[in-house]
């Protein structure tokens, strides 16, 4: 049901007020952040700007447009969607349906990545399930003389990647391609890379009741869910690693809560120096380790 007033806000200040109590009776957790980033957005202004201009008048198409926004996030539409961009590392991305919405805890995954992958020239990277490019077009950001593969099964993401590597002035170092990883002839028609960086759906069936309304209704299933097995992407990556990965070579996933130690396991037959990162949280979060090819391969 649609929050009412019976008069006009054409202040800044106003306006921002009776969106901030919307949503707080919707009970959206950040109303505070998201009804400022709304106004911000829909205004074009930075922060410093939005807070000098808090008794600027708001003309009545803005007003109407602002409230339909902020009816919207009351509905649990992700504020990153609304707004059309999100921060992530060293970028800004466009973020819409078509992709995950990156998160902060992965940019522990591209930290991780871009510290072991120091005084490496041009290393040559598979991004396992790029999304909308955004550990791709960080790293290759970052590290200007590697060449990356942004590798997906949907074609809508793939289409948001393109315009962001575009967006970020790396599309001359990423290829992006379609494909399913656990797809074996697919994954025998790879090359072998120096480094493959994956943050691959983790999430069981079984745990789609526990999300948040804004990411089983506006984010994509096909990137969020791995079916019975949350760890099938894992176990698969790691069982054909031969084929995608150069001995020597660097794999490091981003997982889920509860999953790095079971993951360190599974790599350690063929890996060494297995290590797992905490995210800010204190959560483990990232798994690395370099590639030990078996002496029987």
């Amino acid at each position: 049901m649609e929050f009412m007033i019976d008069s006009n806000l054409n202040i800044v200040s106003d306006l921002l007020r009776w969106g901030r109590e919307r949503l707080e009776k919707a009970e959206i957790e950040d109303s505070a952040i998201s009804a400022e980033l709304l106004m911000r957005s829909l205004l074009g202004l930075s922060r410093a700007q939005f807070i000098l201009g808090h008794d600027r008048l708001v003309d009545p198409k803005t007003e109407s447009e602002y409230k339909a926004l902020v009816e919207r996030r009351a509905a649990r539409e992700p504020l990153q969607h609304l707004i059309g961009w999100v921060d992530f590392y060293n970028i800004t991305l466009k973020a819409d349906r078509r992709a995950l919405i990156p998160r902060p805890e992965t940019e522990i995954l591209v930290e991780t990545v871009l510290g072991m992958l120091k005084g490496q020239s041009s290393p040559e990277i598979l991004d396992i399930g790029t999304g909308s490019g955004n550990i791709a077009i960080a790293i290759a950001r970052s590290l200007p003389g590697s060449r990356l593969v942004g590798l997906d099964i949907s074609p809508e993401a793939l289409q948001l990647a393109e315009f962001n590597a575009t967006h970020n002035g790396v599309e001359d170092q990423i290829k992006l391609v379609r494909g399913d990883i656990l797809d074996l002839p697919f994954v025998r028609s790879l090359e072998a890379f120096d480094c493959i960086v994956s943050n691959p759906p983790y999430v069981s069936n079984l745990d789609r009741e526990i999300l948040q309304p804004e990411v089983v209704d506006f984010e994509p299933t096909v990137a969020l869910f791995s079916g019975d097995d949350p760890l099938i992407f894992f176990k698969t990556i790691v069982i054909n690693i031969s084929y995608i990965l150069k001995p020597g070579g660097l794999l490091a996933f981003e997982v889920g809560m509860g999953q790095a130690r079971l993951v360190a396991k599974m790599m350690r037959d063929n890996f060494k120096n297995v290590e797992i990162a905490n995210d800010l949280a204190g959560i483990e979060r990232v798994v690395t380790g370099i590639y030990a090819r078996p002496d029987k391969q």
